[in-house]
């Protein structure tokens, strides 16, 4: 059996409770970009206050974060065998071991 697809929608034929609601008739957004410079361009149309069709054109500059450095003894660090519950895994994540024993503290008497 084939599937047909569900006709397009026509102003016409909309129902008067239907018109609150109309995001459904604009064209999806539009992500151009970045390009060498950084430039990225996001189209998206909205409908105003009274109706109309509105275009929308966002620019935006995106650049890339500098990376942290290291000492070359913290990095010498990383390369060490992990030990105890880090070893059993992944190496990639740089997850912090949390100890699952119990820590109690005591507090010393005011003066």
């Amino acid at each position: 059996m084939a599937v047909e697809a569900p006709a397009k929608l026509r102003w016409g034929e909309l129902e008067e409770d239907d018109l609150g609601d109309l995001d459904f008739l604009l064209p999806p957004p539009v992500v151009i970009g970045p390009d060498e410079n950084g430039v990225k361009k996001v189209i998206e149309y909205r409908f105003n206050e009274d109706g109309n069709k509105v275009k929308i054109i966002t620019t935006s500059r995106t650049r890339k974060l500098a990376k942290a450095r290291l000492s070359k003894r913290a990095l010498e660090r990383r390369e060490w065998k992990k030990f105890g519950d880090a070893a059993h895994s992944d190496g990639a994540d740089r997850m912090t071991m949390v100890s699952t024993e119990e820590i109690l503290l005591e507090r010393p008497r005011a003066p």
